[in-house]
């Protein structure tokens, strides 16, 4: 049967896990370091003691294009990551515990604006 200490553990990292699929939302280029201060200060309302520089954030282009992209429709998948290291003390011995979360987002592609030959192209046939 387990201890009460190792079912709180569970617990706490189960919804740590939830948050960090949440936080994947709110990832971009520019929110990387306030993801890993935002995750430190969850994890720690979790009781999760985890430093930020446990934490890694990736927020990359997608290798594999989706369906739509192929198709031509104008925005760019890209992959986000948030994984985490910490140790957990279940009757006072350490347990290494790791915690990812990934998704796919689709996020709206860079419009290209038009040259000034475009409308007499059109207008042209």
């Amino acid at each position: 049967m387990p201890s009460r200490k190792s079912a709180s553990c569970t617990r706490a990292k189960d919804d740590f896990e939830t948050s960090a699929r949440h936080t994947l939302d709110f990832v971009d280029e520019t929110t990387k370091e306030s993801v890993k201060a935002d995750t430190v200060e969850a994890a720690h309302k979790l009781g999760i003691d985890v430093l930020a520089g446990n934490i890694d954030v990736v927020y990359e282009d997608a290798d594999e294009p989706a369906t739509a992209q192929r198709l031509g429709a104008q925005f760019t998948t890209k992959r986000v990551v948030i994984s985490l290291r910490y140790v957990a003390h279940v009757m006072g011995l350490p347990v290494h515990q790791q915690i990812t979360a990934s998704k796919f987002r689709q996020v709206t592609a860079p419009v290209k604006q038009p040259n000034k030959t475009t409308p007499e192209q059109l207008d042209n046939p």
